[in-house]
C-alpha cells in the first residue's frame, strides 16, 4: 500500500513556541508527520529540543529557513498547510507545491485584514478554490451569582402543608443552592458583553484545485 494513503502530511510555517505544532502532532499521530519551518534559528533549535524531550521527534521535521524564499523543503506530500507568518501571500506558491497532487487544504492566520486581502489575491492567482475567511472574535463573559425569588405557585405550598412538610428538617431543604427560608435560589450565570471591541485575527481557508 502507498504510504501516502495512510500517512497525513502537514506543512506549517512559523514554529514559534511549538504549542500548535504539538497539537498538530497529536492529531496526525501515530502514522502522520509534521513538517514545520521556522525562520529564527534559536526558535527552531528550541523546538527540536522540546520535541525530543517529549518523545515526538519521529513525528516532526523542523527546518530552519525562510519559507517565503525557500519553501517547505518538501513537494507533493502534504494533505494540509498552515501559514502563520507576516507575509503569507509570499508563501502561497510554495504551499501549493508542498500539497499533494491530489489536492489539499491550506489555512492562513493573520491579525490584519490587509494581510488577508493580499493572501486571498495570491490564492486566486495560484488557482486555489473555496476561499473563505473567518474572524476570530475576542468575546468576554461576565460570570456572576444571580439570586431569583422562588415563585409562589400556590399548589406546591398546599401540598407541602398537607404532607406535614417541615422546613427545619435538613432532608427537606431542596436542591443545592436553594434557600427555602429566604424564598430564593442562587445560580452562576455567564453573560457576554453587548459589544465586542477586539479580536485575535482572521483564519483564511482554501482548497488546492485538481484542475
Amino acid at each position: 500500500m502507498d504510504d501516502r494513503c495512510v500517512t497525513m502530511g502537514l506543512g506549517k510555517t512559523g514554529t514559534g513556541s511549538g504549542s500548535l505544532s504539538h497539537a498538530l502532532i497529536r492529531t496526525v499521530a501515530p502514522t502522520g508527520h509534521l513538517y514545520t519551518v521556522e525562520f529564527h534559528q534559536q526558535r527552531a533549535e528550541k523546538a527540536k529540543e522540546e520535541f525530543r524531550e517529549h518523545g515526538v521527534e519521529h513525528l516532526v521535521t523542523v527546518t530552519n529557513q525562510d519559507v517565503c524564499k525557500n519553501g517547505f523543503g518538501v513537494s507533493d506530500i502534504a494533505d494540509a498547510v498552515f501559514l502563520d507568518i507576516p507575509s503569507p501571500w509570499e508563501a502561497i506558491g510554495h504551499a501549493k507545491s508542498a500539497l499533494k497532487a491530489e489536492g489539499g487544504r491550506i489555512c492562513s492566520f493573520s491579525p490584519c485584514i490587509e494581510q488577508v486581502q493580499r493572501t486571498c489575491l495570491a490564492m486566486e492567482e495560484y488557482g486555489f478554490t473555496e476561499i473563505n475567511t473567518l474572524e476570530i472574535l475576542l468575546r468576554v463573559y461576565n460570570v456572576r451569582t444571580i439570586s431569583l425569588q422562588i415563585p409562589d405557585l400556590g399548589k406546591a405550598a398546599e401540598d407541602n402543608s398537607s404532607a406535614g412538610f417541615d422546613s427545619s428538617n435538613p432532608s427537606n431543604q431542596g436542591s443545592p443552592g436553594t434557600n427555602l427560608q429566604q424564598g430564593t435560589v442562587q445560580f452562576k450565570s455567564g453573560v457576554p458583553l453587548r459589544e465586542m471591541v477586539g479580536h485575535t485575527g482572521y483564519l483564511t481557508f482554501a482548497t488546492k484545485s485538481l484542475f
